[in-house]
């Protein structure tokens, strides 16, 4: 029948709104993906060459010198940054690069252009150039001034040709502690993609996910995401098997990489580490410190709120449902790379087999998971189900009205004691209904009631002859020398005078 159709559609659709979404993607890099920036710093050397051989003469050369480059991860939408110290911060002196630079260059001879100190032959002209290494003194031949230049690299597609300048808040006592910078230019409209960040590296943590870039990120240089393994769990020791994978990462960029708690999706830790330092974790405790040291609270950004609401739906394979979100996220964020790649993928799987919510559609049962709303159908269903409701409570209504109607047309109650039991209803001698109809008059003075409805209808119908109306109840104590009145002791309904079964319920008689 078609209301059931329509009852059964809408607790269908009801069962599967109520499913719940995934808690964080199936791929839990997604969350992070998108906050993921490559860093790039170099060293701006200003150097003065002071020769007083016979006339007081200064040369002056300025250089730019590559210190590091790595990974990190920006945690406000208006550009802070973390990464490693020793991506930021030269464990070499580029003030040593440019004396030997400039030393060999001003006086004609071979000097190696390395971070190391070096002698030559003359001893005026060794004397000059051990004068120009730092540190400045008095007698030095050499005065150099460093700038460090920091460049952030956003993972945007199409990506930023020169990045985003960036300045240092704050810095560690080790290339393997926290450094946190700000951009200057290109976070003033607060929609940078930003990572979560988790409260401690917990002891249960077995899996970390390391996401880091090789090269300067773009379409065709995606973020890296590897799989290393803690031993044991919770600690800062990786298992051996992954520590070889993980050198050549940070070989390759990976030195201030996000590490991802794989069952939260969330950042609880960098990777650190080079040829100089070996291979290290810096929990997220020391990461939160840095940044309350620098005066930075993380935070998300209205980009993430609609981009992780696009993952829910995304990872869920409801891929129609995905394409207007991820449409919301680059209309905020027109260069979002992650959600240009997942829209393309969405909107080639819409309405496929791949689709989730193409093939809820093709099941009856499940017709309203198509919208998020709540679907007309949803509401047909409810309607349906109160109808029936009604329809139960009146044909029962209807059933009883007929009981007591039949008990006016017989009279008295010892005219229905051989009437057929109803169906399921053990047979015996039939009693009226509880409470007492309107034909049941104890032993006591007739009494003439006024006419009713139902005694007008009784007429209508040809009954052979009204009935009397019901007495007031009497007292329950029976008069002197009359037998006591007896009751059903399972529904109650009164028992006559050799009634050896309840006419309504069936139950046997309390011989008593």
């Amino acid at each position: 029948m078609p209301s059931l159709h329509s009852l059964i559609a809408g607790l269908g659709a009801l069962g599967l709104l109520s499913l719940p979404f995934h808690p964080h993607p199936s791929g839990s890099t997604d969350r992070v993906t998108p906050g993921v920036v490559r860093v790039e710093s170099t060293s701006h050397v200003s150097i003065t060459l002071l020769d007083d051989r016979s006339v007081i003469q200064q040369a002056v050369r300025e250089y730019d010198i590559d210190l590091a480059e790595g990974s990190g991860f920006t945690v406000t939408p208006d550009g802070v940054v973390v990464t490693a110290t020793g991506v930021v911060q030269a464990s070499r002196d580029p003030r040593i690069y440019a004396a030997n630079r400039i030393f060999s260059e001003y006086f004609k001879v071979k000097v190696p252009a390395d971070f190391s100190r070096h002698t030559l032959d003359d001893p005026d002209l060794n004397r000059r150039l051990q004068a120009c290494y730092p540190p400045q003194g008095q007698n030095s031949t050499c005065i150099a001034t460093v700038t460090t230049d920091v460049t952030v690299f956003p993972y945007l597609d199409p990506p930023l040709p020169d990045g985003l300048p960036a300045q240092i808040l704050t810095t560690g006592a080790s290339p393997a502690a926290p450094a946190v910078l700000k951009v200057t230019k290109g976070g003033e409209k607060q929609t940078l993609p930003t990572v979560p960040v988790g409260v401690s590296l917990g002891p249960s943590v077995v899996a970390l996910d390391v996401i880091s870039f090789a090269g300067r990120p773009s379409a065709k240089q995606p973020a890296k995401a590897d799989t290393a393994h803690l031993d044991p769990p919770g600690t800062r020791t990786f298992k051996q098997e992954d520590r070889d994978k993980l050198a050549k990462l940070l070989k390759n960029g990976a030195t201030g990489g996000a590490l991802i708690d794989d069952e939260k999706s969330e950042v609880v830790g960098l990777l650190a580490g080079d040829s100089g330092t070996p291979l290290t974790i810096t929990p997220v405790d020391e990461i939160r410190t840095s940044l309350v040291a620098a005066g930075v609270t993380p935070r998300r950004g209205p980009v993430d709120v609609v981009y992780e609401s696009a993952l829910a739906s995304y990872h869920n394979k409801l891929y129609a449902e995905a394409v207007p979100v991820l449409l919301q996220v680059l209309n905020l964020r027109p260069d979002q790379a992650v959600a240009l790649d997942h829209l393309k993928v969405a909107r080639a799987k819409t309405g496929t087999a791949e689709d989730a919510g193409a093939r809820a559609t093709a099941s009856p049962v499940a017709v309203a998971k198509k919208s998020s709303a709540i679907s007309p159908l949803l509401w047909l269903g409810g309607g349906a189900a109160v109808v029936i409701v009604i329809a139960a409570g009146a044909v029962l209504a209807l059933a009883r009205r007929r009981r007591r109607r039949s008990g006016v047309e017989g009279g008295s109650a010892a005219e229905h004691a051989h009437d057929p039991a109803p169906d399921g209803v053990a047979s015996g001698p039939a009693v009226p209904s509880w409470p007492p109809a309107a034909t049941q008059v104890f032993e006591a003075a007739p009494y003439e009631a006024p006419a009713s409805p139902e005694r007008d209808v009784t007429r209508e119908a040809g009954a052979a002859a009204p009935a009397a109306a019901a007495p007031p109840a009497p007292d329950p104590s029976p008069p002197r020398g009359q037998a006591q009145l007896k009751f059903c002791t399972q529904c109650g309904m009164r028992l006559g005078p050799g009634h050896r079964f309840c006419g309504f319920c069936g139950h046997p008689a309390d011989p008593r």
